[in-house]
């Protein structure tokens, strides 16, 4: 039967291929450590799952959710961009939005906002969700390469006029997946001018803004900037919040207008969050116990980062020391100048699974990405093994 183009023209998703490879070697017999996928091992606050306990017996959450949300959600989120951010004019009325986690946010955005022909500005390597679903809504994408010159920040001013002219919509994702790159002040104050200069609707893509690894390089929001409601909207999700991927909760605010845009979508796609998880966040969002569970979660990452980059730079392989993320976007070691095949050969050969910088895009070539959400002990492994797998390529 036929398929659509739309399924049969789209290249294979990254994160499932490497999903396959890792299980075919562990049917292999290999040991297998994966360091490909960012998926957090650490558990949510112990306090989270009694909240979630008390809030699955209320007899009305196992009816349909609201389409926009539950309302003490927003609420409690809006107090928290103030504290957090210092975004104090946030409507949780008609300027945040439940999302059932972040992808789908930031995919169905795509759908609201663009229409076929119109350019869409996206940053290259990215997530390759932002690049998908542009093209399921029929937009031109064109890219903004981010190099190791450019500080990992796409430069606008390379933008050419007749594209931003017809652009209908920007990604931005900082901190950066998959460089680890962060975003200063200026940048986004260039990115509100930008956009209000060339009515273009920037999705400010920030799931890791409570992942950072020192109290000087808070991530900031973009809704901090002046002007930047007026054509912003940031994703923001508890995935990596409260280390709960699994749960599939996230939220956007911004734009009034654009918020209702991506309600249409959605109302026409998704039924909603759970409930239940959605009042457990909203009391989780107030704990007494939130802040010192947030920087004991970041003391753990930051020492698996301060083993890799120690373990990296023994190997000399090229990588910035990311202040934020989970993510070491590093130069392939020498000898090496395919990223697909370097991935693959270390994986048939040592079990070790890395993400291959080409497949967030053609500006990633050259790099791999690894993720810390690893334990320790498997951190070690997989460092054991790519020393051994590019001295044993050296010799």
């Amino acid at each position: 039967m036929k398929l659509s183009r739309r399924v049969t023209d789209l290249p294979p998703y990254l994160f499932a291929q490497i999903d396959r490879a890792r299980d075919e070697a562990r049917e292999r017999g290999l040991e297998v450590v994966s360091m490909g996928i960012a998926d957090p091992d650490l558990k949510p606050p112990e306090w989270l799952y009694d909240i979630l306990a008390e809030e699955i017996r209320r007899p009305s959450f196992h009816r349909y959710p609201d389409y926009r949300g539950l309302p003490e959600l927003h609420s409690a989120i809006a107090t928290w961009m103030g504290e957090r951010f210092g975004v104090s004019d946030l409507d949780p009325k008609r300027e945040l939005i439940t999302l059932v986690g972040g992808k789908e946010g930031v995919a169905h955005f795509a759908w609201a906002v663009c229409d076929p022909g119109d350019v869409a500005l996206v940053p290259e390597p990215a997530y390759p969700v932002y690049d998908t679903n542009c093209r399921y809504a029929g937009a031109e994408v064109h890219f903004m390469p981010l190099t190791r010159e450019n500080g990992f920040l796409p430069d606008l001013g390379a933008i050419p006029e007749g594209v931003a002219r017809r652009a209908a919509l920007m990604y931005l994702n900082y901190p950066n997946n998959p460089t680890g790159a962060t975003a200063p002040h200026e940048f986004y104050q260039e990115v509100v001018d930008f956009a209000t200069k060339y009515d273009i609707a920037v999705a400010a893509d920030n799931p890791y803004s409570e992942v950072y690894y020192a109290p000087e390089v808070k991530p900031i929001s973009i809704l901090e900037i002046p002007g930047a409601k007026d054509i912003a909207v940031e994703f923001n999700s508890f995935s990596k919040f409260f280390n709960m991927t699994g749960w599939r909760i996230g939220w956007a605010a911004g734009n009034a207008r654009l918020i209702e845009a991506l309600l249409t979508v959605k109302s026409n796609v998704d039924s909603g969050a759970f409930n239940a998880i959605q009042g457990a966040l909203a009391r989780a969002l107030g704990h007494p116990e939130r802040e010192e569970w947030l920087d004991a979660n970041r003391v753990r990452h930051r020492a698996r980062r301060d083993m890799v980059a120690e373990a990296l730079d023994e190997m000399g392989i090229w990588h910035p020391n990311p202040r934020a993320t989970y993510y070491f976007w590093c130069r392939l070691p020498d000898g090496f100048s395919d990223s697909v095949k370097f991935a693959s050969e270390l994986l048939a050969e040592t079990g070790f699974v890395v993400g291959p910088g080409a497949a967030y895009g053609p500006h990633g070539e050259g790099y791999f990405r690894l993720s810390i959400t690893t334990p320790e002990e498997e951190i070690e492994k997989g460092m054991a093994k790519l020393k051994e797998f590019v001295g044993r390529r050296r010799r």
